[in-house]
């Protein structure tokens, strides 16, 4: 079940509560009419905490607490089909990334062509002798939008609409990195008791 951190979660420690082993990745929300309190899946949980978690915390272990007894084939199924998932999500968050890129790449051809056809056109009506009320709405006005426009949306592909992909990337290679400590609740403080060998 899980719990904000508190008093009983050392710093440093993140803690996922399950009442059963299925929870790390799949929750049957008819499970709520039993008294469970867990919407999303425990490795989903994980994640979403990674990523609101301030540079600054540094983690040092993650603990996942299984109700009742938990053996040491348990223990090291559970681990394991965690990193299995971070890296089968990281392979994903690379290809979403990849779409994103080759998106981007082909929206900026076309934002170049309309970024010079708007400037051509703004430029146009911006000569002298045309006349000024032409001047401010087709030469400094709907053109000029027009051409940033045309570059706006293909940048802000290749260049912001990646960062939350290559941040799941970098917390999902932290999580990887980390040990995952395997125990069952009420045991000793999390991490000083393990039953994953």
């Amino acid at each position: 079940m899980p719990k904000r951190r508190d008093q009983h979660e050392p710093r440093g420690v993140v803690v996922i509560r399950l009442d059963t082993p299925e929870e790390l990745f799949a929750v049957d929300p008819r499970s709520l009419l039993a008294g469970s309190r867990r919407l999303d899946s425990g490795v989903d949980e994980l994640v979403d905490r990674f990523l609101a978690m301030k540079k600054k915390v540094r983690t040092r272990r993650i603990v996942l607490e299984v109700a009742g007894e938990c053996s040491r084939e348990m223990a090291a199924c559970l681990e394991g089909s965690l990193r299995r998932y971070c890296e089968l999500r990281i392979e994903r968050a690379k290809r979403q990334g990849a779409v994103i890129w080759r998106s981007g790449m082909r929206a900026l051809v076309s934002g170049s062509l309309l970024f010079f056809v708007g400037v051509v056109l703004s430029f146009g009506f911006t000569r002298p002798g045309e006349d000024e009320f032409w001047q401010e709405l087709l030469g400094n006005g709907v053109f000029l939008v027009v051409a940033w426009v045309g570059l706006w949306y293909p940048l802000d592909l290749l260049f912001m609409a990646r960062q939350p992909v290559q941040r799941e990337i970098r917390v999902l290679t932290e999580v990887l990195q980390l040990p995952v400590v395997v125990q069952s609740q009420g045991a000793a403080a999390p991490g000083d008791a393990t039953v994953a060998p």
